[in-house]
């Protein structure tokens, strides 16, 4: 039988993910203004083909290619690490909300300079080995991650509170 040649061999028998890249899409579109021809042209896709593919009820949404999906991805100027954290940390996840494209942004920054960091951390220490960090330090790692940033965004909104009753007063 093979691959399928074309979109319309396909068969949507599984779910269809309730949110993930293709849901970011949508949010994006709307947010930007863009319509279905609009975002075919960025893409290079057809506009019946774009429209299948983010179709806003998932059930009628058609499979999206690779090759698709990396030029959304450069349409959209989503990096790649950003295009797999939409896909990956919101599938399932429920509705797109506007928040979405500034925590993905947050969460890129962290993961590339992250990595950067830990590099520089092994380089330092000579007696420490890539075969000494353990899977299981990342409950440790984000535990002290999310005490600093609780304790900064507690301060960030003290500054913020400060500023906007000094605002009302003028």
């Amino acid at each position: 039988m093979g691959a399928p040649s074309f979109e319309t061999d396909q068969l949507t028998e599984s779910p269809v993910q309730s949110f993930g890249f293709v849901d970011y899409v949508i949010c994006r579109m709307k947010q930007d203004g863009l319509q279905y021809r609009d975002l075919a042209i960025k893409i290079g896709l057809s506009k019946t083909r774009t429209h299948n593919v983010f179709h806003p009820e998932p059930s009628k949404r058609r499979p999206l290619y690779v090759h698709e999906f990396h030029a959304v991805a450069a349409a959209l100027d989503l990096s790649p690490l950003e295009a797999a954290l939409v896909s990956d940390l919101y599938s399932g996840a429920g509705e797109a909300h506007d928040g979405v494209e500034s925590q993905i942004k947050l969460y890129s920054g962290v993961v590339n300079r992250l990595h950067g960091g830990m590099q520089e951390v092994m380089e330092r220490f000579d007696g420490l080995d890539w075969d000494d960090i353990r899977p299981a330090h990342a409950d440790w790692i984000i535990k002290l991650v999310i005490g600093e940033i609780e304790t900064a965004y507690a301060e960030f909104v003290e500054r913020k509170e400060v500023r906007l009753r000094e605002q009302e007063t003028f």
